[in-house]
């Protein structure tokens, strides 16, 4: 699970900001089910960000991506590549690092890992991860400021002798789990099987994926087919088929180099059942339909997104979506944020946080307080990311659990909505 994210002079973000998964003590929010106790703590099942255009929603979403494909792929990088280093631009400030930091806890072993890393656009600067383990005080593993590493000779033996490999704009974990490191590779693996950073407007990242998981896994078509059932899309049922690419009937005048190039390659075509009736109302039989061709953008994009919710759900996984409701109705949100927030339909603790423009969504029907945060711009044009909690009134009242928080957001009383200018458009 994910408990804290943080970022600072990331794109918009020009000054650190974090994200905090703790549920707030002391909270009577109806929500049942909201959050998953992790021994003495309670982490929140579900965050969503509310906030204009361009108030940096994305960007921090962004940010938990970066951090994920620099683990996973610096190790790979040239000793003359460069870093993903997009920092805050509107400053006059000399160029400083891009901090990214995350802690996470792995219910697996019970252990919480604190690591993050500070880098300029051709090396790192910082580095450093923290351990802390049941029974057992927290302590640094390792710890890397420019040249200098410390490394502890109890906790991190894996770590010595291998520094001489240490390219500047590679991190220190990412080597020695390249070579082998067990407690390196289990760090890197929370990364990058146990978070899914995805776009709800563009789903080619995870169309495919989905396909052939129902197709090639049966456990999981069973769940798909459950899923998409209590989601009322209009059919009940689908079929999948696997076609190799070179029988794909393309269009005249489709480069054939192209058609050359996936030769052996397959697509998995998806059909969804559909209930023929008569005129006088009466089911006839059955007819399959083409799921890309006669279903709409919205219940394709659920058909796609069920892959990696499924595993969210059966895995206790991270799952991360940019624009959650776009082409989906309101109540089919609405639907999922349920499920993630019922701790029988979630056993396993997998979170989901998303950014949103739903109003309809803002309801202490669905949501506990400190489960959503908003973002907007300062005077600065940095981005600021806070807690409803702490979008306090002009009388310093905290919003209350039986609030009307549609009404109170869309009126500004939260802030993180657009400023919109009376002039008429001329």
């Amino acid at each position: 699970m994910l408990l804290r994210f943080t970022v600072d002079n990331y794109r918009s973000f020009g000054r650190e900001m974090t994200l905090d998964l703790s549920a707030s003590n002391g909270l009577r929010d109806n929500i049942e089910g909201a959050f998953t106790d992790i021994g003495n703590s309670k982490v929140l099942n579900v965050v969503s960000f509310y906030g204009a255009n361009s108030s940096g929603k994305t960007n921090f979403l962004r940010a938990i991506s970066t951090m994920r494909r620099i683990i996973v792929q610096s190790v790979k990088l040239n000793e003359n590549e460069d870093l993903p280093y997009d920092p805050f631009l509107l400053t006059n400030e000399k160029p400083r690092p891009t901090k990214l930091e995350a802690v996470l806890y792995s219910i697996l072993d019970k252990t919480t890992y604190t690591y993050g890393f500070e880098y300029l656009r051709s090396s790192i600067t910082k580095e450093w991860l923290h351990l802390k383990s049941p029974r057992k005080s927290g302590k640094t593993l390792f710890s890397r400021d420019g040249d200098q590493l410390e490394i502890s000779p109890v906790g991190f033996q894996e770590g010595f002798g291998i520094t001489v490999n240490l390219n500047k704009n590679r991190l220190f974990l990412s080597l020695v789990g390249q070579l082998g490191g067990t407690l390196s590779n289990s760090v890197i693996a929370l990364f990058q099987n146990e978070i899914r950073v995805l776009s709800g407007i563009e789903g080619s990242d995870y169309a495919g994926y989905t396909r052939r998981l129902v197709h090639e896994n049966e456990q999981y078509r069973i769940l798909a087919k459950e899923f998409l059932r209590n989601m009322n899309l209009g059919f009940d049922e689908f079929e999948t088929k696997k076609v190799e690419f070179e029988k794909i009937a393309f269009p005249q005048g489709f480069p054939s180099e192209l058609i050359e190039q996936f030769r052996g390659r397959s697509i998995i075509e998806v059909s969804s059942m559909h209930i023929v009736y008569e005129k006088d109302g009466h089911a006839v039989g059955n007819r399959s339909l083409d799921l890309d061709e006669n279903e709409s953008a919205g219940t394709n994009k659920i058909f796609n997104l069920t892959g990696p919710i499924l595993e969210a759900l059966q895995n206790g996984r991270v799952l991360v979506i940019d624009e959650l409701d776009s082409q989906m109705h309101p109540l089919l949100s609405w639907r999922l944020i349920q499920i993630f927030n019922n701790s029988s339909q979630n056993p396993h603790g997998a979170q989901l946080i998303f950014t949103t423009h739903n109003t309809h969504l803002l309801s202490n029907r669905l949501f506990r307080r400190d489960q959503i945060w908003f973002v907007e711009k300062n005077h600065s044009e940095c981005s600021v990311l806070y807690p409803m909690m702490r979008a306090t009134d002009k009388l310093g009242h905290a919003p209350r659990s039986d609030s009307n928080y549609q009404k109170n957001y869309v009126n500004g009383l939260y802030g993180a909505i657009p400023f919109m200018v009376n002039d008429p458009i001329q």
